[in-house]
This record gives structure tokens, sequence and C-alpha cells, in this order.
């Protein structure tokens, strides 16, 4: 099959080709790019495959959580190029792209939410499947729940540095890996979205819709008052 895949969730977009073994990528630096340089890589890494989007099996997506804006222009790019040639979509999460670099393992994986919170869910990898073993959620990282299986675990975040202190010491404490600055790239979409696509798992473009997991951008006066005084130093 020839797939597509768009990711834009994150600091670094990228697209990435595949067609049989062979994959062609495109990477993109910086918030400020991602807009008006995307539809030139997606055609770059098209005119390197010797294809065109008619010709294409099917195009992912990163479809979050992640940053809102960027969430939004990979779904609307994904299907702008799909929709003259009802070509299907297929959405991958963010958690997913992540929990699968760890490779077969039990995984928590992480991403920076912004305002003083992370995404988070836990899988299971396994046989080259992944297992969704909780729904991604969105919490201050004191919240985040403890493992639904037994120990040990490897843990894979994005942008988790600073947030890292503030886990349950349970999470911190069992894990046998943990890597804390992973970036999802469009490549790390093309296994999943493989899968995902053998499987049926796909919908077409029109039913498409980026996966925010909360629905709020901003916190109120109050509340950045509060996480300022969380975070002073006690005296």
């Amino acid at each position: 099959m020839d797939l597509l895949a768009i990711e834009t969730s994150g600091e670094i977009a990228s697209v990435a080709l595949q067609r049989g073994d062979t994959v062609w990528e495109r990477r993109l630096q910086g918030y400020a790019r991602h807009a008006e340089h995307l539809l030139p890589a997606v055609h770059a890494v098209l005119a390197e495959a010797g294809l065109t989007v008619e010709r294409l099996s099917a195009i992912a997506f990163g479809a979050g959580p992640g940053a809102f804006t960027g969430l939004r222009l990979a779904c609307a790019t994904a299907q702008g190029l799909a929709m003259p040639w009802s070509l299907p979509l297929v959405p991958v999460g963010t958690l997913e792209a992540l929990a699968a670099q760890a490779g077969e393992a039990t995984v928590l994986a992480l991403a920076d939410a912004r305002m003083g919170q992370c995404y988070h869910a836990w899988f299971r990898c396994s046989g080259g499947r992944l297992e969704s073993l909780t729904e991604a959620g969105v919490e201050v990282p004191e919240a985040v729940p403890l493992p639904p299986a037994d120990g040990p675990w490897h843990i894979v975040g994005q942008g988790m540095e600073a947030l890292w202190p503030r886990l349950p010491e349970p999470i911190r404490a069992g894990a046998l890996e943990v890597v804390l600055d992973a970036t999802v790239h469009a490549r790390d979409l093309l296994r999943l979205a493989r899968r995902a696509f053998a499987e049926g798992r796909t919908v077409p473009p029109w039913e498409a819709a980026p996966y925010y997991v909360r629905d709020k951008v901003a916190l109120t006066a109050e509340e950045q008052a509060a996480l300022r005084q969380r975070r002073m130093p006690a005296p």
C-alpha cells in the first residue's frame, strides 16, 4: 500500500510517505512554519515517490492529543487532500505513537499538556500489537493513575522533563526505562496506521476529527494564581 502520514501535534511537524519498504520524510521545525510549509512538504515526498494524491491507499494524520492548532492543521490538511478522491483517513493517537516507541512492554505514555498538566494513558505492547489499558486523560502529574498491571513498566514522555518530579513516586520507582524527551514524527505513525488500515479502522474524510482530550486552552486568573502558588518553594 502507499500511505501518507501527516504529524503536526508538536513543535516539529513532519510528513512521511511509505511505498513498500521505502519511506520518504520531511520535517519542519517551529510552530510558525507548519501551515506555510506543510503542503509543499507533502508534494515533495509525493514527487520523490513518483506518486500523486489520487494513487494513495490512505492518508494518516496525528489526531492528538497535542497542540490544538496543530491538530486542526493535520486533520484539515488530510481532509483537503483526501476529499476529492474519497480516500480513507487513518487517525493515529499521539499517545499511541509514543507508546509504540517502547517496544514490547507495559508503557505509560505522557505528553506535556501545558497549564501544569499532562496527557496520559497506559498501554501494553505485545507481539507487535498495541493494546490500550486506560483511556487517554489529562491531569496534573500528581493525579496520573497507577498502572493497571504489575510492573515493571516503561515510560515514554514528550516534553515531560519539568513535570517528571511531580509524578506519583510509585510510578517513577517502578519504571524500568524512562524517556522524557521523545518526539512523535510522521514516520512513527506509519506502522500503526498500516495495521489500522488492514483492520478496517479508517474513516471517510468528512468524518475525521482531532482528538483533543480536553476542551480548555487557558487557565482563569484564579487557576493561574493557584498554579503559581503550587510552584513556589516551601519557606
